[in-house]
């Protein structure tokens, strides 16, 4: 019996430089690392507390296993990211649960602190009926893909320009698939984004992204 649904979370270690550089100038690079820990840990806390699916966090790069273990809650599963690209990365994913037998994989990214949790259920009951799920973000890419079988087309191309979203439908509809779209929601990405999903935090739900804005004066 195939063991069902798996809800993976994409994650780079909080490191200055290395995440959150689109902020630039707004935000230095050492509060743009405590931003995207603080959105990545409110994630992963939100979701531990759904059940539902097994959770996997996929994380990069390979050294910090020790920093993830620590960070996150006992429910996820931790599998480091392979791959030369972000495209290779992603796909190498859907591989590799379809390979353990799942039958549905959602995977969320861990830049948009404020994507109800509702959205992983939404995407888990598209797949019932579609072949995948997309949770489209303004700027053109995607926070959230599900699939019922994995698919290395969807992402052989260039995933960092304004296009991935609508690439991404073309190669679903030359490859046959069924698709579907949630609500669009915001990712941060630009220095634009911050005020933006300011005005969606909760202390009951992003506590520690709300104590990063306030430190930081964008309330």
């Amino acid at each position: 019996m195939r063991p069902g649904r798996a809800l993976c979370l994409f994650a780079k270690a909080p490191i200055p430089g290395k995440v959150k550089t689109r902020l630039a100038p707004a935000v230095s690079p050492r509060d743009a690392a405590h931003l995207y820990e603080a959105m990545l840990l409110d994630i992963l806390d939100q979701h531990a507390r759904r059940p539902g699916a097994d959770r996997v966090l996929w994380y990069s790069p390979l050294e910090a296993r020790e920093w993830f273990a620590g960070a996150a809650p006992a429910v996820y599963r931790l599998m480091p990211q392979r791959g030369s690209d972000l495209g290779e990365r992603m796909g190498g994913l859907f591989r590799t649960h379809a390979g353990e037998g799942y039958s549905r994989v959602v995977l969320r990214g861990t830049d948009s602190p404020t994507l109800p949790p509702a959205h992983v259920d939404e995407a888990f009951g598209a797949l019932e009926r579609n072949d995948l799920v997309l949770g489209p973000d303004p700027g053109g890419g995607y926070n959230l893909i599900g699939l019922r079988e994995p698919c290395d087309e969807l992402f052989e191309f260039e995933m960092s320009t304004p296009r991935v979203l609508e690439t991404t439908l073309e190669r679903a509809d030359a490859a046959g698939l069924s698709w579907t779209l949630l609500p669009e929601h915001r990712d941060v990405d630009m220095p634009e984004d911050l005020d933006i999903v300011r005005r969606e935090l909760s202390d009951d739900r992003t506590p520690r992204t709300s104590r990063w804005f306030r430190h930081n004066r964008f309330v």
